[in-house]
């Protein structure tokens, strides 16, 4: 087995069917500095997410999970290979446990690389610089934007 992610392995879940079993492709590996999700048998893919890029983490239950005792994990992250930023680790035994121990190693991991939260909302970044966010980063109401003359009004593209 090849080892994808760097760092100490805290956790790692094949991706189950239905009814409880691993016969999936999928295998979730968790470490203290990213999460690696590897998908494919022959032709194999593999996602490494830096854990400091996720901001939230919630889980979901269907029916059938609740059944079968499985859950989604639905990662909302600032990573842009994961596309719209959502990565969702689907049929996972133990959900609530794995999202406990996933944003204790979140927050391990924005300690390490001195970040904090307000970096991906807005506020000031360590050092007083302003992080992007909705208010600094991308200009605002003081005209930046304002077209030609500086308003908003009477303004043709």
């Amino acid at each position: 087995m090849v080892k994808v992610a760097s760092g100490n392995v805290l956790w790692t879940q094949r991706k189950r069917n239905w009814c409880r079993t691993p016969f999936t492709f999928t295998v979730y590996t968790l470490t203290d500095q990213e999460l690696s999700i590897k998908t494919g048998i022959l032709n194999e893919k593999f996602n490494l997410i830096k854990l400091f890029r996720i901001v939230d983490i919630s889980v979901e239950r269907t029916f059938l999970q609740r059944i079968f005792g499985m859950s989604t994990l639905v990662l909302n992250t600032h990573d842009s290979s994961s596309g719209d930023g959502v990565v969702k680790l689907i049929n996972i035994i133990d959900g609530f446990g794995v999202r406990e121990l996933m944003q204790g190693a979140v927050d391990d991991s924005r300690r390490m690389n001195g970040m904090t939260t307000r970096e991906f909302i807005g506020g000031d970044a360590p050092g007083g610089m302003p992080g992007p966010g909705f208010d600094g980063g991308f200009g605002g109401m003081d005209g930046d934007f304002g077209g030609a003359d500086g308003d908003f009004e009477g303004d043709v593209a």
